[in-house]
């Protein structure tokens, strides 16, 4: 009585048809940027006030993230807002002169260690912290003081246009991280231009 092994099946590995996984590609691309397709961002209000022979301004923005951006910022995603300001002087037949632009720009980010989130102004590094991120987020939306142009250059005679904007972005995602926003790189909104009329 003779005995024969028969030969072992290997167990090969399971990869799922390139059908499924082009499906999952599909479905992150639409879902990844559903978290900011509800982002609200809208200058509710905005003024520059001279103090000193330097026009500053006041802006006040409406700014409400959905509750993916929340956790994103959790999870060690960090913010970014910028404020685009420009000033003009306006012109009857020709387009109007830009004199001035600025962009004030700021990071927002959860530090897991304090438990605490990092409110840091990029143009001046000056850097605050708060315990609870409506908070934060409450600091971010209101501009106060901020300078913006020298009195010299802006003379009497003449109307301005002053005009601001804000710009969200949470591009920057820590590398363990990274493969969850493989399908974006520009999770981000952006609000219409406020724009209002100067007369020195």
């Amino acid at each position: 009585m003779s005995n024969t092994d028969r030969p072992s099946r290997r167990t090969m590995p399971q990869f799922p048809r390139p059908g499924a996984l082009l499906l999952l590609c599909f479905l992150a691309t639409l879902i990844a940027p559903a978290a900011f397709a509800e982002a609200r961002l809208v200058i509710r209000s905005a003024s520059v006030a001279l103090d000193e022979g330097v026009y500053e301004l006041n802006a006040r923005l409406d700014l409400a993230l959905p509750e993916d951006a929340r956790k994103a910022i959790d999870a060690g995603v960090t913010l970014r807002l910028d404020y685009e300001i420009e000033i003009s002087r306006v012109r009857s037949y020709l387009p109007d002169d830009g004199i001035a632009s600025l962009v004030q720009s700021y990071e927002l980010q959860y530090h897991a260690l304090s438990q605490r989130y990092l409110l840091r102004n990029l143009n001046t590094g000056e850097q605050q912290d708060f315990g609870m991120l409506p908070a934060a987020l409450e600091r971010l939306a209101d501009v106060r003081g901020l300078p913006v142009i020298d009195a010299a250059l802006v003379r009497e005679g003449p109307t301005y246009e002053v005009r601001i904007r804000a710009v969200l972005d949470m591009g920057t995602v820590p590398d363990a991280l990274s493969w969850l926003l493989f399908w974006t790189d520009d999770w981000g909104a952006s609000s219409k231009w406020y724009s209002w009329t100067l007369r020195p």
